[in-house]
């Protein structure tokens, strides 16, 4: 079975994070209003301005942590990325998966090469074109604009992934090491409905097959295999590289913890 490296620190810091945030907005919200509940409730006609002013700073601080806490929240602590483990089941071991261990959130190692992975957790109508990708739009979207994740343009946010990738690997295992790499955009949400319309794109929805992933990733008969020596330059790389981003990430997490606890 495809083995699993993610960086629990990261996504467990920066989950707290957005816990935080959410809690802080909520506290930054309410307490104006408890101070002047009494004054409302007094008897007086109006607010002084100065309590006026706290309570609206107050809703627009708190409206901006709120979003910022969400958007911490829904990437970090709803943990989209654990479908890919569930999606990988079967492979052989050869495939190692690595989330947030490398300089792009998630890249599978296969016995074939490399791929970028770009996940979207979105729901509602979503259509791509040869003029380009467009999300539906409701109020629920409007509401959620900030804290929740967009669509953007897809194509062109896993192209710079693969780009981004490759160039770490040229850096640390030189320019003449061009292993095969290649990107899947990957749709998580099952309440999402794909639309694709005269083009070709590298796209998966999981919800639709438990092998959906796994049918994606299969390669003709006649496909070369990777090396051995390139698959271990590559592996070496990654575990090496994963190592130290999770040492930073619990280097990080002790700090935040003795300040924030």
């Amino acid at each position: 079975m495809a083995q699993v490296v993610t960086n629990k620190a990261l996504v467990e810091r920066n989950a707290r994070t957005g816990k935080i945030l959410t809690t802080a907005s909520l506290i930054i919200i309410l307490a104006p209003l408890a101070i002047t509940f009494p004054l409302i409730f007094s008897g007086k006609n109006e607010l002084p301005g100065n309590s006026l002013l706290l309570m609206y700073g107050a809703l627009i601080a708190g409206l901006i942590l709120s979003n910022v806490g969400g958007y911490f929240m829904n990437r970090w602590g709803m943990k989209y990325y654990e479908q890919l483990e569930k999606a990988l089941k079967g492979t052989d071991k050869k495939y190692r998966l690595y989330n947030y261990a490398l300089p792009v959130p998630n890249v599978l190692l296969t016995p074939f090469g490399v791929t970028v992975l770009l996940l979207k957790n979105l729901d509602g109508h979503i259509s791509v074109n040869q003029k380009g990708w467009r999300a539906g739009f409701d109020v629920l979207r409007l509401i959620r604009w900030f804290s929740a994740e967009q669509l953007g343009n897809p194509t062109q946010a896993l192209e710079a992934q693969q780009e981004k990738l490759a160039a770490f690997i040229h850096n640390r295992l030189g320019a003449s090491f061009n292993p095969p790499l290649d990107g899947l955009i990957v749709f998580t949400n099952p309440k999402a409905v794909i639309e694709i319309s005269n083009v070709e794109l590298p796209i998966v929805f999981l919800p639709e097959s438990p092998d959906a992933l796994k049918n994606a990733l299969k390669r003709p008969k006649n496909t070369p295999l990777l090396s051995q020596k390139d698959y271990n330059a590559l592996y070496e790389l990654f575990e090496e590289e994963s190592e130290a981003r999770r040492i930073e990430a619990e280097r990080g997490l002790v700090i935040a913890g003795r300040k924030l606890f």
